[in-house]
This record gives C-alpha cells, sequence and structure tokens, in this order.
C-alpha cells in the first residue's frame, strides 16, 4: 500500500534547526532524521532535514492525518487527491512548519513548510489505482 514517506523540511540561517526538528518529531521519530547542509543562492547556510518512513510505518503518518488534520483541510487533500498523485504513484503535500512546532497539523501552500512526498504501492505501478490507494487512506 505505501511503499515510503519521504519529508524535508529547510532550516534557513535564521530558525532554530532544533526548532524545525521539533516539528519532524510529530510524524517521524527524531533518530530518523538526518541533516546536510548546503549553500543558499547568496551564500547562505541552509540546512535540510530529511527522514523516511517505511511501509508500515507509513499507515501511522496517514493515522495522524485523520486524526489531528482540521476537517477542512482533509476534505481538501480528498478532494485534490488526483492533482497531488503524479505519474509515479508519489502522493505531495506541504504541512506547515511552524504550526507542527505547536503540536499542530495543517496543510499549507507556503514554502516554509514540511514537504511530504508518499510512493504508493502498487503492481503494476498506476496513476489511477495510487489515486485510489490515497482515498482509501484519507
Amino acid at each position: 500500500m505505501i511503499h515510503r514517506i519521504s519529508f524535508r523540511a529547510f532550516v534557513a540561517a535564521t530558525e532554530d534547526e532544533e526548532r524545525v526538528r521539533n516539528a519532524l518529531c510529530i510524524f517521524v521519530p527524531s533518530d530518523y532524521i538526518e541533516a546536510s547542509s548546503v549553500d543558499g543562492y547568496y551564500g547562505n547556510p541552509i540546512k535540510i532535514l530529511d527522514a523516511t518512513l517505511r511501509r508500515k510505518e507509513g499507515l501511522a503518518f496517514f493515522q495522524i492525518l485523520r486524526e489531528q488534520l482540521p476537517e477542512a483541510d482533509l476534505a481538501r487533500l480528498q478532494r485534490e487527491a488526483p492533482s497531488r498523485t503524479d505519474e509515479d504513484c508519489h502522493f505531495h503535500l506541504r504541512l506547515d512548519k511552524q504550526a507542527a512546532y505547536k503540536g499542530k497539523v495543517r496543510l499549507t501552500d507556503s514554502g516554509d513548510a514540511i514537504d511530504v512526498s508518499v510512493h504508493v504501492a502498487t503492481y503494476p505501478a498506476r496513476y489511477e489505482e495510487a489515486v485510489r490507494v490515497v482515498g482509501e487512506l484519507l
């Protein structure tokens, strides 16, 4: 059903890395988070925090979404599932990083987000089947 779920959050030079880590920990265990450093366009330091959940661990993430997302956000995800799913069977969403730090789960369209990509396992890999699976998980 779920092959893997990838999480990515950027930590700007003006942000506290520990706060961003805490925001990610709502969704993944802290020991799953890996950090890498890159330079921004203007040479500013940026940290990238990545984490991955595999197979059954990913079901817990969807349970968090079902239980903690406001009804309007959950309905939006269900409605937008076809446009959020690509031909490679990846379902994409962005979660509000600031809300997550405060312990809340909210969707966002902002760039200041936790990017989530869910690789839906379908055999054979088909867009339509991936959309159906995501609908069932939500």
